[in-house]
């Protein structure tokens, strides 16, 4: 009976049962009360007619009355009849047993049972003259007998009503379950779901098998879309796994220290380089107290919490904390991110601790070298600019007095020429020294290259710069340098400049210092000057005209001539290209160096024509010599000021018919950066033309850093200052390191100049430096081999049978 057939014919037959029984119930009790009702109607009419017939006998003669009662006892009905006188004594009695007590008159009431036969009594006689009693019994066989046969009619009816029913519900239970079970047959596979034949047979059927066929096709889709996004979750998982794996690895391989924490300060991830640089082992550490994590580690700063915190403004992504000094001197930054969920929410935070030591380090001792003087550690040219600036701007603000010693070595060229530069610089270095014990704390002691010096001293009188002017003349002449076994006694000239006596601003102050040390210079040298304006005009003025008329000869008779030296590759020595060297033949023949004319070229303008000249001789060169190697050429700094000088090289190229990027230009980067608007333009002018641009003099100064990303040179040269002494000078080391990890990472290519010895060469080699120059390699010859290359090949190319 688990079925819903089953179910379904047990509750019909339940009910029609109950239904057949109340009938059945209720019909018996119908039939009972009418029973009682003619009962009642039939004593009555019974009793009246036994009054009227018995009371006139029985008041006349009793006998007459049993012949009376023997007349009524055939009635219907009447079981027996006992006729008894007013006082109970019986007078007759039919169908009763004599002496028998007579039972009591039966109640036809609603409630009181009826058996086979009701008792009654009928009164004869008034009730004002009783006469006597009438007992009689009245059968209710006829009645019951009615009762039952009707009883078994109904039920029979209702019986063949019962199986009708069934029959018919049965019959309709089927029909139902048949489409039910389509339908559950139906939805067995929702994957692969078939709707089903519309009925035909049934409206209600027909729109419920559509309505299923609907409902199917939306569950076959909802399922094949869970399907679908079960198989993308399942490929998302297994990605975010791959990448979880390869984040894991990610942050085990990141030099910084990642902590994750949650809102409750407490761990949830971290790397090995957390562990590291707290000093932690790689023990777990997830689900403890981050701030307790700290405290136990070896390496934890002094005041830890007063430095660190856990918690951020509500209102920021991103928080810097700065910096925490650890117990070992190491120096940590430590950034702060929110951890945000996709809903905004924030799960935690990521501390990020980076170990900024060296960096820190190595930062302090690149602006110690940009503002220091790589020989000699005195300051150099870039941070005396500044002061003298800003003391002259203090001075003219206190109403006070700033001087300017400026000196040089006499005839220190004689010292290089002869000696070497070794030597040169040796001396320069003993000369810091002891000026250097000269000068008190806030004065400033710089060297502005070459043998220059320069001592700035602030809020002085003319009695004190004089004093210091004779120590220094007297310390530095009673010197004894050894050199290569001679004994050389240096001596200086030193010129003093006051501002605001002597000059106006600072420019004018460096320039009256110095042509006071060229009067100390005239006076016989070793002495000191103090500038005098009337001294100053003439002699100058005539110095520069001399030179001027020189240069001007030496271009128009064709007195300069061009010296080549070679670049070399470091890893093979294999020659790259070739860097021209102007020199200047006197009336004699011999030869002047660059460092004799070129400065009164600049201070005259004669520079520019002479880079004109060296441009248009090497570009003839490269188109008559097409297989030599490339050749850099110099271009000062007042060039940039010729705005056309690119042009005038991009023409001669075309021309000439020689490759642009054979052409190397050199610019000096302290030049470069004086005016670095006009230096960009200058270089990108000279880069749309071919040519390779190379910045000369690299790192003296600290806008070599500073400018580098905007002027776009091709090669670095490393300036000689920081190549000459390179093997005992530990600053020059990491400098030149810095610069050619630097030149690497932008893409650019490193040149060392100076170099004058293997064991120079064999750094630079360590240190990855691409190419390098110097009297080690090769000296500088108007005949470099490498010319003669270029010849030869161009004669074998021309001993070479032309085809017609």
């Amino acid at each position: 009976m688990r079925t819903l057939r089953g179910r379904v014919l047990l509750a019909c037959a339940v009910i029609q049962l109950v239904v057949l029984a109340l009938v059945m119930s209720n019909t018996s009790r119908l039939w009972h009360d009418t029973v009682r009702q003619a009962l009642g109607v039939r004593i009555n009419a019974l009793s009246q007619l036994f009054d009227a017939t018995l009371e006139p006998a029985l008041a006349r003669n009793p006998a007459d009355a049993v012949r009376v009662l023997d007349s009524l006892q055939s009635v219907d009905g009447i079981n027996y009849m006992v006729l008894t006188r007013a006082d109970g004594t019986p007078v007759a009695a039919r169908g009763w047993p004599a002496g028998k007590p007579l039972p009591k008159a039966d109640t036809l009431s609603a409630g009181h049972p009826v058996g086979t036969e009701v008792h009654a009594i009928a009164r004869i006689g008034s009730d004002d003259a009783p006469l006597g009693e009438l007992h009689y019994g009245v059968s209710t066989l006829p009645w019951y007998s009615s009762i039952g046969a009707l009883s078994v009619q109904n039920a029979f009816i209702l019986a063949i009503g019962l199986l009708s029913t069934l029959t018919l519900v049965t019959w309709l239970i089927r029909w139902l379950t048949r489409a039910l079970n389509r339908l559950i047959d139906g939805a067995a596979d929702p994957y692969h779901f078939v709707p089903l034949p519309v009925p035909g047979d049934s409206a209600e059927l027909a729109l419920l098998t559509r309505r299923f066929n609907d409902m199917g096709e939306a569950v076959r889709g909802r399922f094949q879309e869970l399907a679908d996004a079960r198989q993308r979750g399942e490929a998302h998982l297994a990605l975010a796994e791959t990448e979880r794996a390869r984040l894991t690895a990610l942050l085990a391989a990141m030099r910084f220290g990642v902590l994750f924490v949650d809102n409750d300060n407490r761990v949830v991830f971290h790397n090995p380089a957390f562990c590291a640089l707290w000093g932690i082992t790689e023990a777990e550490q997830t689900g403890q107290p981050a701030d307790e994590v700290l405290l136990r580690a070896t390496n934890r700063p002094i005041d830890l919490l007063a430095h660190h915190r856990f918690d951020m403004p509500s209102d920021h992504l991103r928080v810097d904390f700065g910096e925490l000094t650890m117990n070992d001197g190491r120096i940590l930054t430590q950034q702060c991110y929110r951890v945000a969920e996709r809903d905004g929410s924030i799960s935690g935070r990521m501390w990020l601790y980076e170990d900024v030591t060296q960096a820190r380090q190595l930062a302090e001792r690149m602006v110690n070298l940009a503002e220091r003087d790589a020989l000699t550690g005195l300051y150099n040219r870039h941070r005396f600019q500044e002061e003298i600036e800003r003391m002259v701007i203090d001075a003219e603000r206190r109403r006070g007095t700033t001087a300017l010693l400026y000196f040089d070595l006499d005839e220190f060229k004689y010292v290089n020429d002869t000696f070497g530069h070794a030597s040169g610089d040796e001396l320069l270095k003993c000369i810091a020294r002891e000026v250097g014990t000269q000068v008190r704390r806030h004065e400033l002691l710089a060297r502005l290259g070459g043998d220059e010096f320069a001592i700035l001293l602030p809020d002085c009188t003319v009695f004190e710069v004089g004093k210091l002017a004779d120590r220094l003349v007297s310390r530095i002449a009673q010197l004894q340098f050894s050199t290569d076994g001679h004994v050389l006694r240096p001596s200086t000239s030193i010129g003093v400049a006051l501002y605001p006596q002597h000059a106006n601003n600072a420019a004018e102050l460096v320039a009256h210092a110095d042509a006071a040390m060229y009067q100390a210079k005239a006076a016989g040298k070793s002495t000191w000057r103090m500038y005098r304006a009337e001294s100053d005009t003439s002699r100058i003025a005539l110095t520069r005209l001399s030179w001027k008329e020189r240069i001007i000869n030496a271009l128009e008779t064709d007195g300069f001539e061009l010296h080549f030296q070679g670049i070399y590759r470091t890893t093979d020595r294999e020659l790259v290209h070739l860097e021209a060297l102007v020199r200047m033949k006197d009336a004699s023949g011999a030869l002047i160096m660059p460092g004799s004319f070129i400065p009164h070229a600049e201070k005259t303008g004669k520079i520019v024509d002479i880079d004109r000249w060296v441009i248009k001789r090497t570009i003839e060169l490269l188109a008559a010599r097409p297989n030599m190697p490339s050749i850099a050429i110099n271009v000062s700094g007042r060039s940039f000021d010729e705005p056309e000088l690119p042009d005038f090289i991009g023409r001669l190229l075309r021309l000439h018919c020689v490759e642009p990027t054979r052409l190397l230009v050199e610019l000096t980067e302290t030049a470069a950066v004086s005016d670095i608007g006009e230096a960009q333009r200058f270089i990108d002018a000279l880069r749309a033309t071919g040519c390779t641009v190379c910045l000369d003099d690299f790192g003296n100064g600290f806008a070599s850093f500073a400018y580098l990303k905007q002027l776009k040179a091709d090669i670095l040269k490393i300036d000689g200052l920081f190549i000459r002494d390179l093997p005992n000078d530990a600053d020059s080391q990491v400098f030149v390191r810095g610069m050619v990890s630097m030149a690497r990472d932008l893409g650019k290519t490193t040149i060392a100049e100076f170099v004058e010895n293997e064991t120079i060469y064999r750094m630079l080699l360590d240190m990855g430096v691409d190419l390098v120059q110097g009297y080690y390699l090769d000296l500088p010859n108007r005949e470099h081999p490498g010319l003669l290359r270029g010849l030869e090949r161009r004669r074998e190319n021309d001993d070479v049978p032309q085809s017609d």
